[in-house]
Protein backbone atom coordinates (compact mmCIF):
# COMPACT_ATOMS: atom_id res chain seq x y z
CA UNK A 1 0.00 0.00 0.00
CA UNK A 2 1.62 3.48 -1.04
CA UNK A 3 1.83 6.29 1.53
CA UNK A 4 3.58 8.88 1.83
CA UNK A 5 4.94 10.16 5.57
CA UNK A 6 6.29 13.45 6.17
CA UNK A 7 7.25 14.30 9.71
CA UNK A 8 6.09 17.28 11.69
CA UNK A 9 6.98 19.54 14.81
CA UNK A 10 6.90 17.55 18.19
CA UNK A 11 3.62 19.81 19.23
CA UNK A 12 2.06 19.37 15.95
CA UNK A 13 -1.09 17.18 15.22
CA UNK A 14 -0.65 13.72 13.95
CA UNK A 15 -3.27 13.37 10.71
CA UNK A 16 -4.10 10.47 9.07
CA UNK A 17 -5.40 11.27 5.54
CA UNK A 18 -7.40 9.01 3.24
CA UNK A 19 -8.31 10.52 -0.40
CA UNK A 20 -11.81 10.55 -2.57
CA UNK A 21 -12.62 8.72 -5.30
CA UNK A 22 -9.99 9.15 -7.73
CA UNK A 23 -7.32 10.83 -5.21
CA UNK A 24 -3.93 9.78 -4.64
CA UNK A 25 -2.22 10.51 -1.53
CA UNK A 26 -1.33 13.80 -2.21
CA UNK A 27 -4.62 14.95 -2.81
CA UNK A 28 -5.41 16.01 0.82
CA UNK A 29 -1.84 17.34 1.51
CA UNK A 30 -2.69 21.08 1.03
CA UNK A 31 -5.88 20.78 3.29
CA UNK A 32 -3.87 19.12 5.83
CA UNK A 33 -1.32 21.71 5.71
CA UNK A 34 -3.96 24.36 6.33
CA UNK A 35 -5.29 22.16 8.91
CA UNK A 36 -1.99 22.32 10.88
CA UNK A 37 1.10 23.97 9.52
CA UNK A 38 3.50 21.64 12.02
CA UNK A 39 1.39 18.41 11.59
CA UNK A 40 2.88 14.85 11.30
CA UNK A 41 0.68 13.18 7.94
CA UNK A 42 0.60 10.01 7.22
CA UNK A 43 -1.01 9.75 3.92
CA UNK A 44 -1.96 6.19 2.25
CA UNK A 45 -3.41 5.27 -1.71
CA UNK A 46 -6.20 3.29 -1.79
CA UNK A 47 -5.57 -0.52 -3.33
CA UNK A 48 -8.54 -0.42 -5.58
CA UNK A 49 -9.08 0.32 -8.62
CA UNK A 50 -11.82 1.31 -10.58
CA UNK A 51 -11.54 2.25 -14.53
CA UNK A 52 -8.27 3.95 -13.50
CA UNK A 53 -9.20 5.65 -10.36
CA UNK A 54 -7.89 4.88 -6.59
CA UNK A 55 -10.32 3.90 -4.43
CA UNK A 56 -10.35 2.18 -0.92
CA UNK A 57 -12.81 -0.66 -1.48
CA UNK A 58 -14.47 -1.87 -4.48
CA UNK A 59 -18.25 -0.53 -5.28
CA UNK A 60 -20.22 -2.41 -8.39
CA UNK A 61 -22.74 1.56 -9.28
CA UNK A 62 -22.76 4.39 -7.40
CA UNK A 63 -23.41 3.94 -4.22
CA UNK A 64 -23.50 -0.19 -4.39
CA UNK A 65 -20.78 -1.13 -2.27
CA UNK A 66 -18.76 -4.55 -2.59
CA UNK A 67 -19.33 -5.44 1.22
CA UNK A 68 -16.93 -8.12 0.82
CA UNK A 69 -13.84 -5.79 -0.45
CA UNK A 70 -14.69 -3.12 2.24
CA UNK A 71 -14.24 -6.04 4.71
CA UNK A 72 -11.13 -7.17 3.33
CA UNK A 73 -10.07 -3.27 2.44
CA UNK A 74 -10.78 -2.38 6.28
CA UNK A 75 -8.55 -5.21 7.69
CA UNK A 76 -5.70 -4.43 5.16
CA UNK A 77 -6.03 -0.71 6.00
CA UNK A 78 -6.10 -0.99 9.64
CA UNK A 79 -2.85 -3.37 9.41
CA UNK A 80 -1.08 -0.74 7.56
CA UNK A 81 -2.08 2.39 9.74
CA UNK A 82 -0.59 -0.17 12.99
CA UNK A 83 2.58 -1.12 11.28
CA UNK A 84 3.90 2.30 9.99
CA UNK A 85 2.44 3.68 13.67
CA UNK A 86 4.80 1.43 14.84
CA UNK A 87 7.88 1.89 12.90
CA UNK A 88 7.53 5.54 13.39
CA UNK A 89 7.12 5.30 16.83
CA UNK A 90 3.69 7.33 17.06
CA UNK A 91 0.89 5.72 19.38
CA UNK A 92 -2.20 4.83 17.46
CA UNK A 93 -4.46 7.01 19.62
CA UNK A 94 -2.52 10.19 18.78
CA UNK A 95 -3.60 10.03 15.14
CA UNK A 96 -6.42 12.60 13.66
CA UNK A 97 -8.16 10.67 10.74
CA UNK A 98 -9.10 12.81 7.56
CA UNK A 99 -11.37 11.45 5.19
CA UNK A 100 -12.92 12.63 2.47
CA UNK A 101 -15.82 10.61 0.26
CA UNK A 102 -14.60 7.13 -0.11
CA UNK A 103 -12.07 8.10 2.38
CA UNK A 104 -14.53 9.03 4.52
CA UNK A 105 -16.63 6.07 3.75
CA UNK A 106 -13.86 3.66 4.96
CA UNK A 107 -12.68 5.41 7.64
CA UNK A 108 -16.67 5.56 9.37
CA UNK A 109 -16.58 2.27 8.73
CA UNK A 110 -13.41 1.09 10.54
CA UNK A 111 -13.98 3.48 13.53
CA UNK A 112 -17.80 1.37 13.91
CA UNK A 113 -16.92 -1.87 13.13
CA UNK A 114 -13.02 -2.57 14.32
CA UNK A 115 -11.53 -2.37 18.05
CA UNK A 116 -9.55 0.44 16.72
CA UNK A 117 -7.77 2.77 18.97
CA UNK A 118 -7.59 5.92 16.96
CA UNK A 119 -10.64 8.37 18.49
CA UNK A 120 -10.84 11.13 16.52
CA UNK A 121 -11.73 12.01 12.95
CA UNK A 122 -12.60 15.05 10.23
CA UNK A 123 -14.70 13.50 7.74
CA UNK A 124 -16.22 15.49 4.38
CA UNK A 125 -18.74 13.96 2.61
CA UNK A 126 -19.43 10.88 4.29
CA UNK A 127 -22.16 8.28 3.83
CA UNK A 128 -23.11 5.08 6.07
CA UNK A 129 -22.05 2.06 4.36
CA UNK A 130 -25.66 0.16 5.51
CA UNK A 131 -23.06 -2.12 7.74
CA UNK A 132 -24.29 -1.91 11.26
CA UNK A 133 -23.12 -5.32 13.37
CA UNK A 134 -21.50 -4.26 16.40
CA UNK A 135 -22.05 -2.65 19.56
CA UNK A 136 -18.56 -2.96 21.60
CA UNK A 137 -18.25 0.91 23.22
CA UNK A 138 -16.68 3.88 21.22
CA UNK A 139 -17.96 6.63 23.42
CA UNK A 140 -14.63 8.06 23.57
CA UNK A 141 -14.36 9.04 19.99
CA UNK A 142 -15.16 12.58 18.58
CA UNK A 143 -15.87 13.15 15.14
CA UNK A 144 -16.60 16.09 12.77
CA UNK A 145 -18.27 15.55 9.52
CA UNK A 146 -19.87 17.56 6.81
CA UNK A 147 -22.86 17.19 5.12
CA UNK A 148 -24.56 19.11 2.30
CA UNK A 149 -28.36 18.90 1.14
CA UNK A 150 -27.36 19.23 -2.72
CA UNK A 151 -24.83 16.56 -2.54
CA UNK A 152 -25.31 14.25 -5.44
CA UNK A 153 -23.56 11.50 -4.55
CA UNK A 154 -24.39 11.31 -0.70
CA UNK A 155 -28.27 11.40 -0.15
CA UNK A 156 -29.36 13.20 3.04
CA UNK A 157 -30.80 9.71 4.12
CA UNK A 158 -27.32 8.26 3.66
CA UNK A 159 -25.50 11.16 6.25
CA UNK A 160 -28.34 11.19 8.59
CA UNK A 161 -27.89 7.44 8.83
CA UNK A 162 -24.41 7.83 9.44
CA UNK A 163 -24.80 10.02 11.74
CA UNK A 164 -27.59 8.28 13.61
CA UNK A 165 -25.05 5.02 13.62
CA UNK A 166 -22.48 7.11 15.16
CA UNK A 167 -24.97 9.03 18.08
CA UNK A 168 -26.35 5.46 18.90
CA UNK A 169 -22.95 4.21 19.70
CA UNK A 170 -22.44 7.50 22.21
CA UNK A 171 -19.71 8.92 19.91
CA UNK A 172 -19.73 13.06 19.89
CA UNK A 173 -20.37 14.21 16.51
CA UNK A 174 -19.94 17.69 15.08
CA UNK A 175 -22.01 18.61 11.92
CA UNK A 176 -21.03 21.36 9.18
CA UNK A 177 -23.86 21.94 6.55
CA UNK A 178 -23.49 23.27 3.06
CA UNK A 179 -25.23 23.47 0.24
CA UNK A 180 -21.86 22.72 -2.00
CA UNK A 181 -23.15 19.80 -3.28
CA UNK A 182 -19.95 16.82 -2.90
CA UNK A 183 -16.75 19.19 -3.22
CA UNK A 184 -14.55 19.84 -0.71
CA UNK A 185 -15.19 23.98 0.57
CA UNK A 186 -13.08 26.40 2.27
CA UNK A 187 -15.67 27.23 4.84
CA UNK A 188 -15.77 23.44 5.71
CA UNK A 189 -11.96 23.39 6.33
CA UNK A 190 -12.31 26.35 8.23
CA UNK A 191 -14.59 24.65 10.48
CA UNK A 192 -12.86 21.51 10.65
CA UNK A 193 -9.58 23.61 11.92
CA UNK A 194 -11.80 25.33 14.48
CA UNK A 195 -12.93 21.59 16.01
CA UNK A 196 -9.45 20.33 15.87
CA UNK A 197 -7.75 23.03 17.47
CA UNK A 198 -10.58 22.73 19.94
CA UNK A 199 -10.01 19.52 20.69
CA UNK A 200 -7.57 18.72 23.55
CA UNK A 201 -3.84 16.94 23.03
CA UNK A 202 -4.08 13.51 23.93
Amino acid sequence: MQYIFEKGNLHGKKLLLLHGTGGDETSLLEIARYLDEEATILSFRGTVQESGMNRFFKRNGLNQFDLESLEAESDRLVQMITSVSEEKGIALEEWVIVGYSNGANIAAHILLERHFTIKQAILFHPMSLGVDTQEFPISTKNIWLSVSENDPIVSKEASDQLIQQLKNRQVAVTITATDSGHQITMDEIKQAKKWLNERQTL
